[in-house]
């Protein structure tokens, strides 16, 4: 059976008995957070898979962390450094995490807010898997078509 922890209560905050691929989920958007993009890396297996459909100049599928850590960084670039997240939830069990999020982001004439789930496979404490899921048509809209 899967051990699974979730930590609504604390708002995004973790709490004592969170499980450790919940910790790892909180830590690697801590990292973005900060704008450490080594700790964001430090937080992907070498041949870890990000997936992020959608019709976005930023939707993809980027492999490795270089291709993650590039993605993550242009996102905020082409958002004119106004790209901002505010972690919602974040809940563990054995095969992962999953964590939601509040995307904004504006200036220019143009307004992005709205609300995203990632779900992180994890092994041997590393993320191989992340399937982002987003309002596509909110980020097509405002980070252009690709």
């Amino acid at each position: 059976m899967s051990q699974t922890s979730t930590t609504a209560p604390t708002h995004g905050h973790a709490d004592a008995g969170e499980h450790p691929n919940a910790t790892l989920a909180r830590q690697l958007v801590d990292a973005f957070l900060r704008g450490d993009m080594g700790g964001v890396a430090a937080a992907l297996a070498p041949d870890a898979v990000w997936e992020f459909p959608g019709d976005s100049v930023l939707n993809g599928t980027y492999v490795g962390p270089d291709e993650i850590v590039g993605f993550l960084g242009r996102s905020f670039e082409l958002s004119g450094g106004t790209l901002s997240l505010e972690l919602i939830d974040v809940m563990g069990s054995d095969w992962g995490a999953t964590h939601i999020q509040r995307v904004r982001a504006g200036g220019d004439g143009r307004s992005l807010d709205g609300v995203e789930i990632l779900s992180h496979e994890i092994r041997d404490g590393k993320i191989v898997r992340t399937y982002h899921r987003s309002d596509s048509p909110a980020l097509t809209a405002y980070f252009g078509r690709a």
